[in-house]
């Protein structure tokens, strides 16, 4: 395991110990923020989305407890075929105990090598949050993610990101210019990119696509 993913493990480990199944059990601060971008992550899938396989499949990449399910189940009522991959092992067994018809994986994605591709994979917060790695190492771990995410995903992938357009900036969250990322995902894995500004949080969440929508 790479040492910004262990890192990443013991904070978010801790985050839920101490607060749970909310918002602070993420490191977010509000539950409403929370439901913006489960609603940001499930936009990168079509309404019109169909799978060879029946059920449309999502993998949700650091899905701690997983809130996404339940959210995607209960708010959208998308019935999907869902999987959810995370280092902390507290976050796991509550969001397996809790979801038995859903698969929850404590696994590091960089060593997950699934025999099927994924309709849609999603990252929620993993590359908002640089703790105390540098800048250049975040950036590098950051290219990796996108990478392994595209190359697991059949049609899409959507993940957040901080954005620099902003008067104040955290030591420990991970800040990318918009146009910066926007232009390296289109040269270096797709040219089927939106990005989304345009909502009130300080982030901005990138899809990708495998084909034009």
């Amino acid at each position: 395991m790479d040492p910004i993913t262990q890192e990443l493990k013991q904070h978010y480990s801790r985050k839920f110990a101490e607060f749970g199944a909310t918002a602070k059990g993420v490191d977010w601060n509000r539950e409403e923020d929370v439901a913006l971008r489960y609603e940001k992550m499930l936009e990168v899938i079509s309404p019109a989305a169909t799978s060879p396989n029946g059920q449309i499949s999502l993998l949700d990449v650091g899905c701690g407890y997983g809130g996404l399910y339940w959210y995607a189940k209960e708010k959208k009522q998308l019935e999907l075929r869902y999987t959810g991959i995370d280092v902390a092992e507290n976050m796991i067994e509550y969001a397996a105990s809790k979801a038995p018809d859903a698969s929850f994986l404590c696994q590091d994605i960089f060593g997950f090598c699934p025999e099927n591709r994924f309709d849609y994979v999603v990252c929620n917060g993993i590359l908002t949050q640089k703790l105390s790695a540098s800048i250049k190492d975040m950036d590098k771990f950051a290219h990796r993610l996108i990478r392994k995410m595209f190359e697991l995903c059949r049609t899409g992938v959507a993940f957040n990101v901080m954005t620099t357009k902003v008067n104040y900036f955290d030591n420990n969250l991970y800040y990318r210019c918009p146009s910066e990322l926007l232009a390296w995902c289109f040269s270096e894995i797709t040219p089927y990119v939106q990005l989304d500004h345009a909502y009130p949080l300080y982030e901005y969440t990138m899809y990708l696509f495998q084909e034009p929508k």
